[in-house]
């Protein structure tokens, strides 16, 4: 900490230099006598040493000024100034018993000085010598009563020496001068919570408000203190008190609604809330961080997807230019899975903040949702031109040609796209899942199921990746132990799913086991939702091995009406047989 220069050196060092040693007056031996002279002439000495000594001190030779201040005091005992100086070279060579002797002295010396007793007082404070300190600052108080910064220091003391209720008539002696003072109450305020007196904290509150009732932020403090005290209709009128004093706070309402929250009352706590949206004054940040913290905190109820609905409206309109309002916009319409309208928004976005990644993730899951799949590949192809280092824009890119039955295209994006995935072992499961369909789809069976491995070295319990691999060596017949072994264990990771029972209803057929895979394929249309062209002619199929042919007919004139099932299934129908 650093010390205060005396008044006294602050006069000293304007003395120019030749205006310290002095000759003798003009006829001086002759005016004075002998011991008249060396007294004067020893004053002359000691003046020009201190003089030496804080030009040392001042041109940065400590250990100079050290030598020379000792030499002062050793001269001459009663030499406040240089006791003061040596306690702050004490101070700053790390000598605290030193200093505080050396600020004693000075002190003992001229104790009505105020510089000295604030010197010696913060040294021992930082010796933790509390008692002699608040000696000190009793005295300094006493001579200033009005000094709020003795008050303040003193009080301090008290709280080091434990003694609260001390420090509290110290700032009630303060109130008494001054009248009520925000710093003292909240300084009152805060030792009575730390005591555990929480009815004197908030009387302290109460007191400060209805001096200050025109002051909308004590007023909130005073609302939410009674709020945690559970005093809800005393919080509640405070509110209301805010609201007319400060009709145009920004954040009244958002702290009422808050307030009708807590108390279970939703419908006027939305209220509030809008009315707190619709405040000019309240920024849009703000608004968007309340927003969402509000609705994680009350969950789910009926009016919920309508009332975030509207809250973004209102956003919208007060902040139609802020492109982080617009995003909120379409994060709420994904949420009440209004797609085709967060579409739009995000395109209008995508416009106007092309280098904000977000917002073209947003368009391409919306996109994916929507299965618009010509405008996924054309957004997904732009995105992975904006952010080469982002893997899901190939991924969504890989998706979209894909499904387009573009599947060089498709393996060319993916391939890319993998590369740049780091840590999330999911992610990369799945892109190799779908690079192995890709070339299932293209016809280069190694290359699916070398992609397939991957993916599932990745994540060996993908439950997709397994079902796909299974139904892909069952169409041609190949390594039917590990297809079933596969389709088997997708099943029991996702029991009930109706593709995987028709997979593994498949393998079985081609294993040659048509009574289990009756079993398993009649599951599997149970637990579909709609018939599947699909899994209708591998019905057909089994039952045509099962030698149950007329029934194997009806299931095949049903594949047929319910899509588009294998290159066979015309011919089985007009002949009345199995085709492979």
């Amino acid at each position: 900490m650093s010390l205060k220069f005396s008044k006294y050196l602050l006069l000293l060092i304007l003395i120019p230099v030749f205006g310290v040693s002095q000759d003798l007056p003009e006829g001086g031996e002759d005016i004075l006598n002998k011991d008249q002279i060396r007294l004067l002439r020893e004053k002359q000495k000691a003046d020009n040493l201190f003089f030496d000594a804080n030009r040392a001190k001042l041109t940065d030779q400590p250990e100079k000024a050290f030598r020379l201040f000792k030499e002062c005091v050793e001269n001459d005992p009663s030499n406040d100034a240089a006791w003061y100086e040596l306690s702050q070279l004490y101070y700053a060579s790390g000598d605290a018993a030193g200093a505080i002797d050396a600020a004693s002295k000075a002190y003992g010396l001229v104790p009505g000085n105020t510089w000295y007793s604030l010197s010696l007082a913060i040294l021992y404070q930082n010796n933790n010598q509390f008692e002699e300190a608040k000696s000190i600052y009793e005295i300094l108080l006493r001579n200033e009563p009005g000094n709020i910064d003795y008050a303040f220091d003193l009080a301090n003391i008290w709280l080091k020496l434990n003694k609260p209720q001390e420090a509290i008539k110290v700032y009630d002696q303060m109130e008494s001068k001054l009248g009520v003072n925000e710093d003292l109450s909240m300084r009152k305020h805060k030792i009575y919570l730390a005591t555990g007196k929480s009815k004197k904290a908030l009387e302290e509150l109460e007191k400060l408000a209805k001096a200050n009732n025109w002051d909308s932020r004590i007023l909130s403090m005073l609302a939410e203190y009674y709020n945690l005290e559970g005093k809800q209709e005393e919080a509640l009128k405070t509110y209301k008190r805010i609201q007319e004093v400060d009709p145009e706070n920004p954040y009244i309402n958002i702290s009422l609604a808050d307030f009708y929250r807590q108390r279970g009352e939703l419908k006027m706590a939305m209220e509030s809330l809008k009315k707190g949206f619709a405040n000019p004054y309240l920024d849009s940040d703000t608004k968007i961080q309340v927003m969402m913290s509000y609705f994680s905190q009350i969950g789910e109820y009926d009016d919920l997807q309508s009332d975030i609905t509207e809250l973004s409206l209102i956003l919208v309109e007060l902040h139609p230019n802020e492109p982080k309002v617009m995003m909120f916009r379409g994060e709420v319409l994904m949420f009440n899975e209004n797609y085709q309208e967060a579409i739009t928004v995000y395109q209008k976005l995508v416009e106007q903040e092309p280098g904000t990644y977000q917002i073209w993730e947003n368009l391409l899951r919306a996109l994916a949702i929507t299965e618009d799949n010509v405008s996924l590949a054309k957004y997904s192809e732009q995105a992975t031109g904006l952010f080469p280092m982002q893997p899901l824009p190939y991924y969504f890119n890989g998706v979209s040609n894909y499904l387009l039955k573009k599947y060089d295209d498709a393996v060319k994006a993916l391939n890319s796209g993998v590369k740049l995935v780091a840590g999330d072992k999911k992610l990369v499961s799945d892109f190799y899942s779908l690079i192995g369909d890709a070339y299932h789809s293209a016809g280069n069976s190694s290359a699916s199921y070398e992609a397939y491995e991957k993916a599932l070295k990745a994540v060996p319990e993908n439950a997709l990746v397994l079902n796909n691999y299974a139904y892909h060596l069952s169409l041609e017949a190949a390594q039917l132990d590990k297809a079933a072994e596969m389709a088997q264990k997708a099943l029991q990771l996702d029991p009930g799913n109706s593709y995987y029972l028709d997979t593994y209803a498949w393998v079985l057929y081609k294993q040659g086991d048509y009574s289990k895979a009756l079993n398993y394929i009649e599951q599997a249309l149970n637990a579909g939702k709609e018939d599947s062209a699909t899994v209708l002619e591998h019905y057909g199929d089994i039952l045509y091995r099962l030698n149950r042919k007329e029934e194997a007919f009806d299931k095949w004139k049903k594949a047929a009406e319910a899509g588009e099932g294998s290159k066979f299934l015309e011919s089985k129908i007009k002949d009345s047989k199995l085709y492979e």
